[in-house]
């Protein structure tokens, strides 16, 4: 209500103020007023408020100790807190706290900060930093060129970083050590990476230095010893290393050019590749070679200075494709034949 002034006429004693009982009630309905605003209607909540020179409040305390449980439901609108002072907007069923500079405000039941750097909850429960549309339960992006997106710092011998299963299994784990070692499928990695499991490599992989393996070394093979090798009508036969480093099969007809495709095209690359011949007697293998469709001047380097006969039996050709490092590439084959 409006406040509620006590008219006291125009002259003393001239009749024309309130009654003192009209008077009275006008003090009470201010005094309600106060209660029933700042508190449950008998005890006042404790409030405290410093002006600042510009007139608006920079702090401010609303207590509930003194308030009984049900009067929470007394705060029945969404407080925005931003560098103008403080604002009661609009009220939603969930409410929210907006804490942020001057600029557009979202829809979020906790938003700090301006859009690009802003951390928010949105009411779908996704967590947004760095973002105000979060996508996910938990989206981090960054905002800074020179700082990192998330900075995790382990305490003691603790992870870092654990990504884990329900059941927090250590061989479905995550885990980044506070020495920056990784562990994929252990939660006691050994080395920068410790992968408990198989791996599968899909493209280039560069490895430095040395290089020690512990195991068998497993390679793809590609096709069987019954297939019949396709070689095209001008004895063009084509083959894909990136399907299998080991290809399998028999020939029909001679190979006049061999055409080695999907290969590395970086400097200082070697690949190599088994072409196992299951019974190619009376055909011949040719010295011309492609790779990646560009013809390699020099052809094959077979040892010995000249291509072996192909045999009734199973003939083995090994074949290098080398690139230098300055683009050259020669392809060299060693060959293995008339294997009963």
């Amino acid at each position: 209500m409006a406040k509620q002034g006590i008219s006291t006429g125009s002259a003393p004693n001239d009749g024309t103020g309130d009654t003192l009982l009209a008077g009275t009630i006008k003090i009470n309905n201010n005094f309600n007023e106060i209660y029933d605003k700042f508190g449950d209607g008998t005890n006042l909540v404790s409030f405290v408020s410093f002006a600042s020179t510009a007139g608006y409040s920079t702090n401010c305390g609303i207590a509930s100790t003194s308030v009984l449980a049900g009067m929470a439901a007394s705060v029945t609108d969404n407080i925005d807190i931003n560098t103008s002072g403080v604002v009661t907007s609009s009220y939603a069923d969930i409410g929210k706290i907006t804490i942020q500079q001057p600029g557009a405000i979202t829809d979020g039941p906790v938003e700090v900060g301006f859009a690009a750097t802003m951390f928010r909850i949105k009411a779908d429960g996704m967590v947004g930093i760095g973002t105000s549309l979060p996508t996910s339960q938990m989206e981090v992006a960054s905002f800074s060129n020179e700082r990192p997106t998330i900075w995790a710092v382990a305490k003691g011998n603790g992870h870092g970083l654990r990504v884990s299963d329900a059941a927090i299994s250590d061989n479905k784990s995550f885990v980044v050590t506070n020495e920056a070692y990784t562990g994929i499928g252990s939660t006691a990695p050994r080395c920068r990476l410790d992968v408990r499991g198989d791996i599968q490599v899909s493209g280039a992989s560069t490895l430095m230095d040395q290089v020690n393996f512990n195991s068998d070394i497993t390679e793809k093979v590609v096709g069987n010893f019954s297939d019949t090798f396709t070689v095209s009508a001008g004895g063009t036969f084509s083959v894909d290393v990136s399907q299998g480093s080991v290809v399998l099969g028999g020939l029909s007809t001679s190979v006049t050019t061999w055409d080695f495709t999907s290969v590395s095209g970086q400097n200082s690359k070697a690949t190599t590749v088994t072409i196992i011949n299951n019974s190619g007697i009376g055909y011949t293998y040719g010295d011309a070679v492609k790779v990646n469709g560009t013809p390699v001047a020099s052809g094959i380097k077979w040892v010995g200075g000249n291509p072996p006969p192909s045999t009734a039996n199973d003939d083995i050709l090994t074949f290098s494709i080398i690139r230098d490092s300055t683009g050259v590439t020669r392809v060299y084959c060693s060959s293995s034949i008339n294997i009963i």
